[in-house]
C-alpha cells in the first residue's frame, strides 16, 4: 500500500475513534431511560437534542434505535416524534455508511479479491443495492448495522440512502404511535399499535413466503 494511503487511512480511523470518544464523552446516555431524562432536562430544546443523539447514534455503537425512536413517541406525540426520528435518522444513516465505508471498505475490498463466493455476493449488492437495502430495512433488523454493512459492501450510496429513506417514514411512524400509546394501554389506540408493530414485522416474512409458493407461469415455447 503507498505511504499516502496508509497515512489516509490512519488519518480516516483517528477521525472515527474520536468521534466516538466524543459521543461517549458528552452523551453518556445508552439506554431508553437515560434518553428520556435527558430529554425531560432539556426543557424546550429537548426536540433539537434528541434529533443530534438520533444524528450521532452510529458512533455510540450501543444506542438502540429501536428504543430511542419509542422514545420520541412517548415524549412528542406520534406526529411530532416521527418527524424528529425522521430528521434524526436521515443524518444517522448517513453518519453509520460513511464510517465504515471510509474506514474498512478499502481493506473488505482487497479481502474480497481471493474468495470468489464473498465476492459475489459484494457484487449483487453492489447491482442490486436498492432492493437488497430495502429488503434489510423491511426485515427491522438493527437500522445502524445495516448502515455499517451497505457502507463496508459495495453498494452504491445513492442506492442505499434512498432505500433508507423509503423505509425510514413507515418504520418511525409505527413506533412512535406504539410509544405515544404505551401510557394508554387497554385503548383502541394501544392495539392498533400492537397490530401496526405485528404487521411490520411479519409482512417481509409473508411476502417472501408468497414469493415461494406462488405458481410459476411458464412462458409458451
Amino acid at each position: 500500500m503507498p505511504i499516502r494511503h496508509k497515512w489516509t487511512s490512519m488519518l480516516k480511523a483517528v477521525v472515527v475513534i474520536g468521534l466516538t470518544i466524543a459521543a461517549y464523552v458528552y452523551v453518556p446516555y445508552t439506554s431508553p431511560d437515560e434518553i428520556t431524562r435527558l430529554m425531560e432536562r432539556a426543557g424546550r430544546v429537548a426536540p433539537a437534542v434528541f434529533i443530534l443523539v438520533t444524528a450521532i447514534k452510529p458512533a455510540v455503537f450501543f444506542l438502540p434505535s429501536l428504543g430511542l425512536t419509542i422514545v420520541a413517541g412517548t415524549l412528542f406525540g406520534p406526529l411530532w416524534g416521527t418527524v424528529y426520528v425522521i430528521a434524526g435518522g436521515a443524518v444517522s444513516t448517513i453518519v453509520g455508511f460513511y464510517m465504515t465505508r471510509l474506514l474498512a471498505r478499502g481493506r473488505v475490498r482487497e479481502f474480497l479479491k481471493t474468495r470468489h463466493k464473498l465476492l459475489k455476493l459484494d457484487e449483487k449488492m453492489t447491482t442490486s443495492g436498492f432492493k437488497t437495502c430495502l429488503m434489510l430495512r423491511a426485515f427491522n433488523l438493527p437500522w445502524d448495522v445495516v448502515s455499517y454493512g451497505a457502507g463496508l459492501s459495495g453498494m452504491r450510496f445513492k442506492d442505499f440512502y434512498l432505500a433508507s429513506l423509503a423505509a425510514i417514514v413507515p418504520v418511525s411512524f409505527i413506533y412512535t404511535y406504539f410509544g405515544s400509546s404505551i401510557m394508554h394501554v387497554g385503548t383502541q389506540g394501544f392495539y392498533l399499535s400492537i397490530l401496526l408493530v405485528l404487521l411490520s414485522g411479519s409482512g417481509p416474512h409473508l411476502y417472501n413466503r408468497y414469493m415461494k409458493n406462488r405458481p410459476r407461469v411458464i412462458a409458451d415455447e
